[in-house]
């Protein structure tokens, strides 16, 4: 008997978890039976681009999909990092459970899905100038005003371990 709805992966760095991941996680859940999270370069962390290790990343998601009442349907996994193309989906399905659907706006993401003949869709962007986390990186390192742009069990996080500081110190 076939799901009426897939199993999708949503797979993504999070450095941070912005309001923006979140918006698509709604989206992506509400056309989804399960997702799987999928939390990328988890063998990154203490890097400019990669400031917070997998678990830091994995406490921001949980709180963040428990708060939203997202957790129950969510599934979160880790996927370190291949640097080879043309092992990435293979690397990435045996780090995950079984998915019917990966979600992605990454177009690198999308072709190598799509090569490997995987199923991928594409995620409405909310507010993308607002909700990136390169601009919320580079404004951590300004001391400019980020809070705004992450959801409220993220900003307590990343409070907690002194991110912006952290930041500005790599």
């Amino acid at each position: 008997m076939k799901r009426s709805k897939p199993v999708s992966l949503f797979i993504g760095r999070f450095q941070p978890f912005h309001r923006g991941h979140l918006s698509a996680l709604r989206w992506i859940a509400a056309r989804s039976s399960k997702v799987i999270v999928a939390i990328g370069s988890a063998d990154k962390g203490y890097e400019p681009e990669n400031p917070f290790t997998s678990s830091e990343r994995i406490r921001m998601v949980r709180g963040q999909l428990k708060d939203a009442g997202l957790l129950k349907k969510c599934l979160i996994a880790q996927v370190t990092d291949v640097n080879d193309n043309n092992r990435w989906v293979q690397h990435v399905d045996a780090n995950v459970p079984k998915y019917d659907m990966a979600y992605s706006n990454n177009a690198l993401v999308k072709r190598l899905m799509r090569k490997a003949g995987r199923e991928v869709g594409a995620i409405p962007f909310f507010k993308r100038a607002v909700y990136d986390a390169t601009k919320i990186r580079g404004r951590m390192r300004q001391g400019r005003e980020w809070q705004a742009r992450v959801p409220r069990k993220v900003l307590f996080v990343l409070k907690r371990m002194k991110a912006e500081e952290r930041v500005r110190g790599l």
